[in-house]
């Protein structure tokens, strides 16, 4: 009991003291930005190869894949 009484007043400490370091909010954008950044970049060149395949018709000229299934013996 004790235990979550002082855990639950250095939560509530904690949430309502303002950051001591001035940068803080330039640290916190730029993390974010790096974020961000990290888990959308690796989508883009596929979805603009994809808009590019669509708008040119390369896509429809594909040959589709057919799935041949294993002769039973």
């Amino acid at each position: 009991m004790a235990l979550s009484t002082h855990a639950l007043h250095q939560i509530r400490q904690y949430s309502t003291q303002l950051p001591r370091d001035p940068r803080f909010k330039l640290k916190a954008v730029l993390m974010t930005g790096y974020l961000v950044s990290a888990f959308t970049l690796p989508f883009v060149p596929p979805v603009l190869e994809t808009r590019r395949a669509r708008k040119d018709g390369s896509d429809l000229t594909r040959p589709s894949i057919q799935f041949i299934p294993f002769p039973k013996y």
